[in-house]
């Protein structure tokens, strides 16, 4: 049984060649509008969670440092080094919720500016 005819053989294409036309499909730019949404409220989804996991990390500071306690030890040495701790974790915990605070505002601004 034959496979290839013998005319079959690959040859070059010339100047005067028809060439195929390229695969494409159109898209209409709802389709682009509709992506970017998505990957908007994916964004939005995310930071909220971020968001969410912020404040359990100062409700779970709230309860290590237990604020009653330092009325305990207020004046001593370790009330100043439990309290210059506190401050710089509870500072670096807010600074984290302002910055996603941010972003979750620009991400909202921008997928209103979307429709």
């Amino acid at each position: 049984r034959e496979v290839f005819c013998e005319g079959s053989e690959p040859q070059p294409r010339g100047e005067h060649a028809h060439c195929a036309d390229a695969f494409q499909i159109p898209l209409a730019t709802e389709v682009f509008r509709r992506a970017r949404a998505q990957r908007l409220n994916r964004q939005k989804n995310l930071g909220f969670a971020l968001m969410c996991v912020l404040i359990a990390f100062i409700l779970l500071g709230c309860a290590y440092f237990n604020p009653f306690q330092f009325h305990i030890i207020k004046g001593t040495d370790d009330w100043s080094n439990r309290v210059s701790q506190l401050s710089f974790i509870f500072s670096l915990i807010i600074f984290a919720l302002f910055v996603n605070l941010m972003c979750l505002l620009n991400i909202c601004y921008r997928q209103r500016n979307l429709g």
